[in-house]
């Protein structure tokens, strides 16, 4: 971090946010080490809040990954995938529950606010008769990775992930203000073949009328002049729009309209077509990517070092 205002931010962040292609062999998979000892997981439990009713569950490490990996990516994907998934998770409760000084609980269930879990009898249900051959299939990728984490200058990092990206992972810096090192754009091109890729959606006058008035602007005049400039990082992701002269965040009107990503045009014909490419976030492992590179013939560790620049790969001892 290059100031201990930073160091603070950060800190704050790995409390507050969700965590919501392949460019060729080589790139940064030497930035990655690996600790070749393997960690004993099973006696390590995690305390969960859990969203559905309200309470406090100490759950057993293992099976709060497995539940972790279930609930946030999609079972049929690579196992280097899931295990990249498996190390991201745990990685991120690690850095959670470093920092948490909730006596209640060490992290919540809720991705709104950390990550998502979901325990056996809600993943029988999702699963339906799939449920054996999933189960099997996460477990067995959790379990060749327990216990491994990703460090940088011997601090557990903040894993955030999305489901997509736009065709590059976004700089944190561009989206929460602060640098963090090992959160900086990447070539993510195989998100651009994910069936999420591109989304569009329409709102009345009224209805953006609304989502604008959410953020504090009230629009005035012709509907077709309301959006008079978009501001984009470098990526392409929008970072701020000015509406009848006053400037609104990208992050606030994303919210507001809930939309998917915050790489998006506005279009005006009548009504307003917003076009969104990627899913979530964009800073951090890209899920569809990192199932991409895995059927590229990636393993986990390429695909953690790809998407967290200059991470180091350990074992708890």
């Amino acid at each position: 971090m290059r100031t201990y205002l930073a160091v603070c931010i950060i800190t704050a962040l790995s409390m507050i946010l969700c965590p919501l292609a392949a460019t060729g062999k080589g790139g940064d998979n030497e930035a990655v080490t690996v600790t070749e000892s393997v960690a004993d997981e099973k006696d390590d439990v995690i305390s969960v809040m859990l969203s559905q009713s309200g309470k406090s569950s100490e759950i057993e490490m293992r099976e709060y990954i497995i539940g972790c990996v279930a609930a946030e990516m999609p079972a049929d994907y690579h196992s280097e995938a899931l295990k990249a998934q498996a190390v991201a998770s745990y990685t991120y409760a690690k850095r959670i529950r470093e920092s948490n000084t909730d006596e209640a609980a060490d992290i919540t269930d809720n991705p709104a606010v950390h990550q998502g879990y979901i325990d056996k009898a809600e993943r029988k249900e999702k699963w339906d008769e799939k449920f054996d051959e999933y189960e099997e299939k996460i477990g067995a990728a959790v379990d060749s990775v327990l216990g491994e984490y990703m460090s940088f200058d011997g601090e557990t990092v903040l894993a955030v992930y999305h489901s997509n990206s736009a065709g590059r992972t976004r700089n944190a810096e561009n989206l929460w203000g602060s640098e963090i090192p090992y959160l900086v754009s990447v070539e993510s091109g195989g998100d651009r073949l994910s069936p999420d890729y591109i989304r569009a959606v329409t709102f009345s006058e009224d209805e953006l009328c609304g989502y604008l008035e959410e953020c504090s602007v009230t629009p005035k005049g012709s509907a077709d002049e309301w959006i008079e400039e978009i501001k984009r990082d470098d990526e392409g992701y929008v970072t701020s729009l000015t509406v009848c002269g006053e400037e609104v965040s990208a992050t606030d009107f994303r919210s507001a309209a809930k939309l998917e990503s915050a790489c998006f045009e506005i279009e005006y014909d009548g009504e307003f077509t917003v076009t969104c490419k990627g899913y979530g976030h964009g800073v951090g492992l890209s899920q569809y990517g990192a199932d991409y590179m895995a059927r590229q013939g990636f393993s986990y560790r390429e695909i953690l070092s790809h998407y967290y620049t200059g991470v180091s790969l350990e074992s708890e001892e």
